[in-house]
């Protein structure tokens, strides 16, 4: 009897210190070792919680069958296990079948309301719930917009844009196509608006080419008004403004071409096709204007709720007057939003090499402007060197001060450049660009971006 009883006793020893190896290789998600561990044990009691732990190491591995075999193991006798239920919905999203990870899920909840695992699975289920309502609205919509364009909505397309303007799009809307035309439509201030500016060619292509992050930054301050973007580049910004929920978008740039289908996939820094023009934009949605010219050369006849200048300011050659005539195009409490890349950093030359990883030893245009090199060559360039005729090499106390003479700055962040770059900046250096501007500061040599938002002073605005 004794020999029995130390059996036992040694049995349950080994089993506490399989399943202690075992959680310790879930914790580092190394379903590999936790398998060969526990599938013995769950063959020999698979109603037993090896079978939970194996139902989920077979979920995350991709075996959903073998997965449902352990759940059904152990749910038989442990049906209101709130982990159990959680993964069972898990598994159900897996398979398709949304409805039943919604009544799993609640049932979980309903044992365990705080359970972690449950409430992120409900968020699972909320987000696919969301992705199937939003795919059948969006295919309504898909199917009929032109037309709409030309004689108006119709009760089917009213229906599904007030589907997707219920739903919720979430924080990825400027990844993800059907999240982004949830958002352009939740954004929207006016349904009829939204549909007759509806097109989702752009929308997604304002996804994959990352016209919405800029925007979805700055939502706060342009949702529901009329946006100035001044420097647009290709024209692509316009429905990424939509999408945040602008009310109007009127861009321009100079050297915008308004019939050329070229933009820049800022994604992965490189142009693209975006298979329409600006001037094709332009004339199908009212909502979006896209002028090819300077503003300084421009006649425009209203006001703005929003300017928006992204990485603008550093070309600009004529920035005060710029800044001068921006203060008489904003409305009452308008606001200037701009990013401003700053000359003096380690890659304010505007070219290559971008990045320290990227500096080749043995290419003298690098050595040329790499570690703050460019602020030399920038003294003794010719006439036509980039540096001099797209550059305006202003320094960060004299934009701030243009700002403030025209707009009253409320946010104002000077955001250094990468911890590897800044290594460069050795005493050597600062020294060295000391001598060419002996006043400089060293944190303008390590600011890469500011970013500022000012309001509009009520005595230089058109107040509207």
């Amino acid at each position: 009897m004794q020999l029995e009883n130390a059996q036992i006793t040694d049995q349950s020893n080994a089993l506490r210190e399989d399943m202690s190896n075992a959680k310790e290789a879930l914790q580092r998600h190394d379903w590999e070792k936790a398998r060969c561990i526990l599938a013995p044990i769950a063959a020999r009691k698979p109603k037993s919680v090896a079978s939970f732990h194996m139902a989920r190491i077979e979920l995350e591995t991709g075996h959903a069958a073998a997965a449902e075999s352990h759940l059904t193991a152990f749910l038989e006798s442990h049906p209101l296990h709130p982990g159990a239920l959680a993964l069972n919905a898990r598994l159900a999203l897996v398979l398709g079948d949304i409805e039943m990870a919604e009544t799993l899920v609640g049932k979980a909840l309903a044992e365990d309301a705080e359970h972690k695992g449950a409430l992120r699975i409900s968020s699972q289920v909320d987000d696919a719930l969301n992705t199937k309502a939003a795919s059948l609205a969006i295919e309504t919509l898909n199917a009929g917009y032109l037309e709409a364009r030309k004689n108006g909505p119709d009760d089917d397309l009213l229906a599904a844009a007030e589907t997707l303007a219920s739903l919720t799009p979430g924080s990825r809307w400027n990844d993800d196509p059907i999240a982004a035309t949830i958002a352009y439509f939740h954004h929207a201030s006016d349904l009829w608006s939204a549909l007759r500016n509806y097109d989702p060619h752009l929308i997604n292509a304002s996804v994959k080419f990352d016209y919405i992050t800029w925007p979805k930054r700055i939502q706060a301050h342009i949702r529901g008004g009329a946006v100035l973007d001044v420097g647009c580049g290709f024209g692509g910004y316009g429905m990424g403004f939509l999408i945040a929920g602008a009310q109007s978008y009127n861009g321009l740039d100079p050297v915008m071409d308004l019939d050329s289908t070229r933009t820049r996939n800022k994604r992965i820094r490189s142009i693209a096709d975006l298979g329409i023009t600006p001037r094709e934009i332009s004339a199908s949605l009212p909502a979006i204007s896209l002028t090819q010219g300077k503003l300084e050369d421009l006649t425009i006849d209203r006001t703005f709720n929003a300017v928006s200048l992204h990485n603008v300011t550093e070309h600009l050659m004529q920035l005060e007057q710029v800044f001068s005539e921006l203060a008489t195009l904003c409305k009452e409490r308008a606001k200037l939003i701009y990013t401003h890349h700053n000359f003096y950093c380690w890659n304010g030359h505007h070219g290559n090499p971008a990045w320290p990883e990227q500096l080749e030893k043995s290419n003298p245009e690098h050595l040329r402007l790499c570690d703050w090199n460019h602020i030399e060559f920038a003294e003794s360039a010719p006439d036509d060197n980039y540096l001099k005729t797209h550059l305006n090499r202003v320094r960060l106390s004299d934009i701030r001060a243009i700002t403030e003479k025209y707009f009253n700055i409320e946010t104002w962040q000077e955001i250094p450049s990468s911890p590897s770059t800044l290594q460069r900046l050795t005493p050597e250096v600062f020294n060295r660009v000391r001598k060419i501007i002996p006043d400089i500061e060293e944190r303008e040599l390590k600011t890469n971006l500011v970013f500022c938002i000012a309001a509009a002073k009520p005595d230089v605005s058109h107040a509207l």
